[in-house]
């Protein structure tokens, strides 16, 4: 306040007059924001609107917040005219629409799901500022029929605060926990959904969605469901073609963030709507009873419009949570769940045509390494600044999601999961786990290829081997250029892992996170004009590992690999390449054999490969996706790999899945068994035909484990001692060898030093050949040759 004394009087009594004012506004303002933009993140990759919405939502509270101290600071001074007393009182008034703005939107509760763990500070929020409201109205209770007009406002503003604080509360993870597998049985047996022709399930997503959700919720808070709700959930989806399939998944993504990051959780319950009806009524009643009972005349035209301003926002934010109440996916499940007559099904149909199709950006974000290349680096210090992030972002671009990737996609999936029903392993949980675990040796195992392959997918990384994958897929489709529009679809998965591994590393498994593969193979393609590298190979036959190159490195480094090659030479090659693969780590040498290893097939045999090893990619890095990473990208727009996780989550291709014992079918009271789950005939007959194979295998397994393990344990102690024995052998052998050399070594000078010395005053110097017949053994004109020597001549 010193410095604003400083100002000139008019500044100074402009700031004075506006300062309560302009906050009350500006708390307007960023509410009205937030209605309008919080829920359309949910639709939408663009940076600006989460950059408005993420602003809006941290600067909202703090601008309510304070403009409720500068209300209260403002009404503990009683001194001034009539004028001045009158604005006083009229500002008090503001104090419960600050509480409503408290209370936020009911399209945003929560801007990250972080934010519904900090439930307990927002419930202090509410009583502390509850205090200051009514500290407030305290103060201008004098002030006739206004401070009357107050009490719903006021009622409104604590009943909006409140549903903020009770929603983060219901949103936090211990409150989901609560969650149970037996409510997605009843929500499943309760609906029509399991007594639907297949036919008619197309019309039926959001149903399915609905009876979905329950297992969603439960898994996202690492909740082991059980095993007949695989069965059911896989059979469920199974019915759907591509399209509906990814069309219920959308739904259920769709309820999941309203249950996350929305009110929904509350204004779709019985409660809720009570709530709602209460506000609005007592929001309207306030609106007319201030246009009919107050005298404008006695307050500020400014006070005036700035109140008519807020009561047009509480009575537009009341309309605008019955349009959505009315518009909402969750109406519509009731009014289909709740369906069989005409008025329901005529009054869904009149819905649909006013609801919006969008649920979900339904675009892939698509990186391209090679030509991110052609960029300069960025200097250093954006990196330590963290804008080279943003700089990455902008090599990304969008496609749409068409319904050939979709088939793709949902096609393998499909037979993964049909091969586990027909082989009955849906309780072994081991089984799955390796099906998932796949990332492109599945394909090549089929086709009978994994062991040229090994290098680039078992064998490496995944990081290493999308980069591998990806410069090589590139490189191919730009070979073929006659069948670029066939194989989009494979170019288009490839740049969406890069994209996965460069902006969002978190997302392709637990703990992944560093891209220094990636950068440094950005740094080399920059240094060599990648272009040109690309141009060669395009233009390089078929020539398999015979080229100069190979040849070479093969001839000088043959002797690493001695004994091993037993194919040929270019079965030698192959490994020799695997060997410096190992050492050098180098991506762009792995990019040039996977090439022309895919250059040798057949057109047609090379793109299928190439498309199922993606998918199969695609498919392991959703599986091992942390469900975490899951809900944040459903506020940016969502991921193609959220859709891909919940696809197999209900096909059962995943770990969480667990057979339990109190999983049985049967409750047994007094020799009667009464059915605990209500599964269909082939449902049950497939669970008990899979559990039988599932338990006899642990029999087995513990039965024969007494002596077989010991007879396996015995075994590898005894080729290991074998294996000990024949290297101290070899060890004993060498030294003897040695011991021998130096022996022979030694006796033979000194032999020479004595005949030299003997036989030198003698004979002379031209004498001695004579004098040294034992050195003459191999011409074979001296004696033959020791013990010594034969023992060294055989080693």
């Amino acid at each position: 306040m010193t410095m604003l004394k400083n100002l000139p009087e008019e500044v100074f009594n402009l700031w004075n007059n506006w300062e309560i004012r302009g906050m009350v506004l500006l708390s307007l303002f960023l509410q009205t924001i937030l209605i309008i933009f919080g829920s359309r993140r949910k639709t939408t990759r663009r940076s600006w609107i989460r950059i408005l919405v993420w602003s809006a939502y941290l600067s909202a509270d703090m601008v309510a917040t304070v403009a409720l101290g500068n209300l209260a600071r403002s009404q503990g001074d009683s001194s001034g005219d009539s004028s001045e007393k009158a604005s006083s009182s009229i500002q008090a008034f503001w104090a419960p629409f600050l509480l409503l703005h408290l209370g936020g939107p009911d399209t945003i509760t929560a801007y990250s799901i972080e934010d519904n763990e900090l439930w307990l500070r927002h419930l202090l929020g509410l009583v502390v500022q509850v205090g200051v409201a009514f500290y407030v109205f305290s103060k201008s209770w004098p002030s006739g029929i206004l401070a009357f007009i107050a009490i719903p406002m006021f009622i409104v503003g604590i009943v909006k605060y409140a549903e903020r604080t009770w929603v983060l509360w219901s949103s936090c993870s211990k409150s989901l926990k609560n969650s149970s597998i037996y409510d997605f049985s009843g929500s499943y047996n309760r609906s029509r959904i399991s007594k639907t022709p297949p036919q008619d399930l197309q019309e039926n997503c959001l149903l399915q969605a609905y009876v979905f959700s329950y297992i969603s919720k439960l898994v996202m808070q690492d909740l082991v469901p059980d095993i007949p709700s695989l069965i059911r959930s896989r059979k469920l989806i199974s019915k759907n073609e591509a399209d509906g399939a990814f069309k219920v998944v959308e739904v259920e993504l769709g309820l999941i963030y309203d249950m996350l990051y929305t009110k929904a959780p509350l204004i779709y319950s019985r409660a809720g709507i009570i709530l709602r009806c209460i506000s609005s009524l007592l929001s309207v009643t306030a609106f007319i009873t201030f246009q009919v009972m107050i005298d404008k005349h006695d307050y500020s035209t400014t006070d005036i419009a700035v109140t008519y301003l807020l009561f047009a926002a509480a009575v537009f934010l009341e309309f605008y949570a019955f349009l959505c109440l009315v518009l909402s996916d969750w109406t519509m499940i009731w009014l289909i769940d709740k369906g069989g007559n005409g008025l329901t099904s005529a009054t869904y149909s009149q819905l649909r045509k006013l609801t919006r199709s969008e649920r979900w950006s339904r675009s892939i974000s698509q990186y391209n390494l090679i030509s991110s290349s052609f960029e300069s680096e960025p200097p250093k210090c954006l990196e330590l600044l963290g804008i080279d992030e943003m700089m990455r972002q902008m090599h990304v671009n969008r496609k749409d999601l068409n319904v050939g990737l979709q088939g793709l996609i949902f096609g393998h999936l499909l037979k993964k999961a049909e091969k586990t029903k027909e082989d009955l392993n849906v309780c072994d949980k081991n089984v799955r786990s390796k099906i998932i675990g796949q990332r492109g040796d599945g394909v090549l195992e089929r086709e009978g290829l994994l062991r040229d392959y090994k290098w680039c997918t078992t064998e490496v990384e995944f990081s290493r081997s999308i980069l591998v994958w990806h410069l090589a897929t590139d490189t191919c489709y730009r070979a073929d250029k006659d069948a670029s529009s066939e194989y989009e679809a494979s170019r288009c998965l490839s740049e969406y892992m890069m994209y996965l591994l460069v902006i969002r590393p978190n997302m392709l498994s637990k703990g992944f996170g560093d891209d220094e593969a990636c950068q440094a193979t950005l740094r080399v393609l920059r240094r060599l004009n990648y272009q040109n590298t690309l141009l060669e190979l395009r233009n390089r036959e078929s020539r398999g590992y015979y080229d100069e190159g190979f040849q070479i490195r093969w001839k000088t480094e043959k002797s690493v690999l001695n004994g091993v090659d037993k194919g040929g030479e270019g079965r030698g090659c192959i490994i020799l390449h695997q060997y410096v693969w190992k050492t050098e780590k180098s991506v762009l040498n792995g990019v040039d054999v996977l090439v022309r290893q895919l250059r040798s097939l057949e057109p047609e045999k090379r793109w299928e490969m190439i498309n199922e090893v993606w998918v199969e990619m695609l498919a392991h890095a959703a599986a091992h996706c942390p469900w975490k990473e899951h809900t944040h990208q459903l506020r940016r727009g969502g991921e193609l790999l959220t859709h891909v996780s919940l696809l197999m989550l209900h096909l059962g291709l995943t770990e969480q899945y667990e057979y339990n014992k109190s999983d049985e079918l049967f409750l047994y009271l007094e020799g009667v068994s009464i059915p605990k789950i209500l599964l269909k005939y082939e449902e049950r007959r497939e669970y008990l035909m899979a559990e039988q194979k599932y338990l006899r295998g642990i029999a087995v397994m513990s039965g024969s484990s007494a002596d077989e393990r010991l007879k396996e344990l015995e075994k590898i102690v005894a080729d290991t001692e074998r294996d000990l024995e024949r290297k101290k052998r070899e060890h004993e052998r060498e030294e003897r060898v040695l011991e021998r050399m130096l022996k022979l070594e030694k006796h033979e000078v000194e032999q020479l030093r004595s005949s030299l010395t003997a036989l030198a005053p003698q004979q002379g110097i031209d004498s001695l050949p004579r004098s040294l017949p034992a050195q003459t053994n191999d011409q074979g004109t001296g004696q033959p040759p020791s013990n010594n020597e034969i023992s060294l001549s055989m080693e």
